[in-house]
């Protein structure tokens, strides 16, 4: 019984860490293409492409900033008016994968432009909450906090 134990074991050993392997490219793949999604909303704020921004957002999506709590059209018109970028970098990256259909991307923004004439913070915490409907990932909520 011992001798079939021991290989029984390593092959065990060896799908654990197989599965472990699988498991963080599967979420390193998550991660890149979640990233890539915020990126294309930025560079469409940039582009003031308003249409292409909404196009990445779920109808019922939320933000959370300093302006309260608002939804998708009230967020879209106050970007339109007020929201100049120029530059922005996404730094300081972390996704949690919350099914297979929901993810929490979290991460700093650097950032340079003007809101409503005023200079923007160089540094804003955000997270995003990302959602998969009918195969494709949306942004369903936003927030932002000044980064000290």
């Amino acid at each position: 019984m011992h001798k079939t134990m021991v290989p029984c074991l390593l092959i065990f050993a060896l799908l654990f860490t197989c599965v472990r392997q699988i498991a963080a490219a599967s979420n390193k793949a998550l991660e890149e293409k979640i990233v890539a999604l915020e990126k294309q909303g930025w560079e469409e704020i940039k582009k003031k492409d308003w249409n292409a921004l909404g196009s990445l957002m779920t109808d019922d999506f939320v933000e959370v900033t300093e302006m309260g709590i608002r939804g998708k059209s009230e967020a879209l018109e106050d970007l339109k008016a007020n929201l100049i970028l120029t530059e922005y970098a996404i730094e300081q990256v972390k996704l949690l994968e919350l099914s297979k259909d929901a993810a929490l991307l979290a991460y700093q923004l650097v950032q340079k432009g003007s809101y409503k004439g005023q200079g923007l913070p160089a540094k804003m915490n955000c997270s995003a909450a990302y959602v998969r409907r009918g195969g494709k990932w949306l942004n369903a909520s936003f927030q932002e906090t000044m980064a000290k």
